[in-house]
């Protein structure tokens, strides 16, 4: 047995090797391509690319794609190409807005993307068939007109709004939220609500946990 003294070093080179071993998107995508029609699942991130490069849409079975902290500043307009996609995560950019054939994505049920630059609910997830949407850490100020595209996504179940911290007041019409065929969890954790202010959307939506 190692004691922790002897432990942490060997914990620091295997996080070192591992880092350095990680290879680039362009090897990744190189490889990826030489059988396409296999490939259902591609971890990019952490690759600084700048933009979603064309290749990615020459696989017609990926599921689950991970483009998180690649310093993106928009999706490709052909987005809704992804027919297949269930998963996507872009956290960590500089997007702030999706394309409109985002709507086109028949299959998508997990939808990451916190830390970025959108200033509300983005229209484009009401086409799609998402569960789960993540938009924590955006400047998102949690409006009217947020809760009409919320009441739109009618299969989402969690919708993580944590971090906002130009949410500072409820909408008028949280209400409606009532209606919503399976909406379940609003996270509003470390933005700029008082916690008054959350109990009494509590007493609206006791079907709905909000999590403050």
């Amino acid at each position: 047995m190692f004691s922790k003294k002897q432990l942490f070093p060997l914990l620091i080179l295997l996080y070192v090797f591992s880092a350095d071993c990680r290879r680039s998107p362009q090897e990744i995508l190189a490889t990826a391509a030489e059988n396409p029609t296999i490939i259902d699942k591609l971890d990019l991130g952490l690759g600084q690319m700048g933009q979603v490069p064309p290749v990615l849409f020459t696989f017609p079975n990926l599921k689950w794609l991970d483009l998180r902290m690649n310093e993106l500043t928009s999706l490709p307009e052909n987005t809704g190409d992804w027919s297949n996609l269930e998963y996507l995560n872009i956290y960590g950019n500089d997007i702030d807005k999706l394309p409109a054939s985002f709507q086109k994505l028949p299959k998508l049920k997990f939808f990451f993307a916190g830390n970025n630059d959108f200033e509300s609910i983005p229209l484009q997830l009401t086409g799609t068939q998402v569960e789960a949407v993540y938009l924590d850490s955006n400047k998102i100020s949690w409006n009217e007109a947020d809760v009409e595209t919320v009441l739109q996504i009618k299969n989402l179940e969690v919708l993580d709004l944590a971090r906002n911290r130009k949410i500072v007041s409820m909408p008028k019409n949280l209400s409606s939220l009532a209606n919503h065929p399976k909406l379940r969890m609003i996270i509003l954790k470390e933005t700029g609500l008082k916690p008054s202010q959350v109990e009494a959307a509590r007493q609206v939506l006791p079907q709905v946990k909000l999590e403050f």
